[in-house]
């Protein structure tokens, strides 16, 4: 991968306003200092259990990895954790304390205002996806989700007006044999709309007009990555900085 410096240059070039760490690498932070570019910072789950466990060690986090950068770097959300009641359920438990634990050490630092947080869900939480209308929570999970939802309404919000937020959403534009539809072409298709749809506010079918903030996944090819070839080829870019295609984005505003 291209270093901090490189990163950040592609992001200024690219007018990219919003970016999501899946951790808070202390490097790139430094890097994204007075830039503007509004940064999402991530609990990694490896770090999770022990966050939620203990107020200590999530004020300590949060000392290290956003008291140190702000205002500098413009952090305005933390990811606590990424997909943990389906890659990680045994720390599904802990989910809450450790938002709550982080939370407090934002109010203590007078920055709860201004940096946000929550934790990202994989969209198997949802059954019956479609048609969208059908869809509702795996009950499985309302002994995690139902605290977490009154977590969110007791920082000034309620069930039925927390905001969503995409934090991942792509497509591969290269796969093996059995993965045909991970072409550059399908790639471009998805993610040209996608911004199109964002950028014209075209929201939901329950709530249109309102748009909902999408990070596209990923900034990166990660040729190195274990797995299916598909795996390696989410990125808008190569390594070395170069498009892996255009988008297309005439009609968008």
């Amino acid at each position: 991968m291209p270093g901090s410096t490189e990163i950040v240059s592609l992001l200024k070039a690219q007018s990219i306003q919003h970016v999501r760490l899946y951790d808070a690498d202390r490097a790139l932070l430094l890097a994204l200092a007075n830039t503007g570019i509004r940064v999402t910072v991530s609990v990694p789950n490896d770090q999770l259990l022990g966050i939620g466990q203990s107020n200590a060690t999530a004020a300590n986090w949060v000392t290290r990895n956003v008291i140190a950068h702000v205002p500098a770097t413009n952090i305005t959300a933390i990811c606590v954790g990424s997909e943990v009641l389906t890659t990680l359920p045994n720390a599904a438990p802990i989910i809450v304390s450790a938002i709550n634990f982080i939370h407090s050490a934002l109010v203590a630092a007078n920055l709860d205002q201004q940096i946000k947080i929550s934790s990202p869900h994989s969209s198997s939480i949802i059954l019956d996806s479609f048609p969208p209308s059908q869809a509702f929570f795996n009950r499985t999970w309302n002994p995690v989700m139902v605290p977490m939802l009154k977590f969110l309404q007791s920082t000034d919000l309620n069930f039925t007006n927390i905001p969503i937020m995409v934090t991942e959403s792509g497509w591969p534009s290269k796969g093996d044999s059995s993965e045909s539809d991970a072409t550059v072409d399908n790639a471009n298709t998805y993610n040209s709309n996608l911004i199109r749809h964002v950028l014209n506010n075209t929201g939901t079918p329950k709530h249109p007009g309102i748009a909902v903030s999408t990070y596209i996944y990923e900034l990166y090819n990660e040729d190195l990555r274990s797995g299916p070839v598909s795996e390696k080829n989410w990125g808008l870019f190569y390594a070395n900085g170069e498009p892996v295609y255009t988008l297309h984005l005439t009609g968008s505003t």
